[in-house]
């Protein structure tokens, strides 16, 4: 099949699941006029949420510092290093003053490849736990914005405009299963000005940012 052609039959896939997901939605009662006025579905900006979070930059941030002095911290370590691999030269290869130095260079390199490594590991896990503190409140935050005004489902969907001369964001567009939506049934900016709201409010509490809590 010609690469045309695989677009055209993705091009009518995705009109094709459009229409039959707007047909369950008029099914179900889903009115132009919006969640407020007591729509069934509602839809939330999963990716707006996280860029424009108050707790997920502070914790980000604070992870980068640290991520920034680990770095320098490995540099400092690495340029040591390399001062005493230069006295290498003072020595004659062979003598024990040169194995001797040899094998410390070897040792320290050896432990600072592994003290690397595990931190680029720490580093990851920290990252891992901050996404899924903050998607927990997102949930938390919905699932009582939902309760309270009667909603049925919340769908995650993707606001972002797409870029007519980038192949990839064409394509992405091309995949977002909601074609079509009306205004008010975006939820995203009640739920991130809620979370923020909460963040400060916590904050201003405790006199402090918050910490990440400790990982089980």
């Amino acid at each position: 099949m010609s690469k045309s052609r695989i677009w055209i039959a993705w091009i009518v896939g995705v009109v094709v699941t459009g229409l039959l997901a707007a047909d369950l939605a008029a099914q179900q009662g889903v009115r132009s006029v919006g969640v407020r006025s007591g729509s069934d579905i509602a839809l939330l900006d999963i990716s707006v949420i996280f860029k424009n979070n108050t707790r997920f930059k502070q914790h980000m941030a604070d992870l980068q510092a640290d991520m920034q002095r680990a770095e320098e911290q490995i540099k400092k370590e690495r340029d040591s290093l390399r001062a005493l691999s230069e006295r290498l030269n003072d020595y004659k290869a062979g003598t024990l003053e040169y194995k001797q130095l040899e094998e410390e260079i070897a040792k320290r390199s050896a432990d600072l490849n592994v003290r690397f490594q595990l931190q680029k590991k720490e580093f990851a896990k920290t990252e891992a736990r901050i996404y899924h503190m903050i998607y927990q409140e997102i949930q938390q935050e919905v699932d009582a914005f939902a309760q309270a005004n009667g909603i049925a489902a919340v769908l995650k969907f993707s606001s972002e405009a797409a870029d007519g001369d980038n192949p990839d964001s064409v394509l992405r567009d091309l995949n977002k299963p909601v074609i079509w939506y009306s205004r008010g049934l975006d939820i995203t900016p009640i739920i991130l000005e809620s979370l923020n709201r909460r963040a400060l409010q916590q904050s201003d509490l405790r006199g402090g940012p918050i910490n990440l809590p400790p990982r089980r």
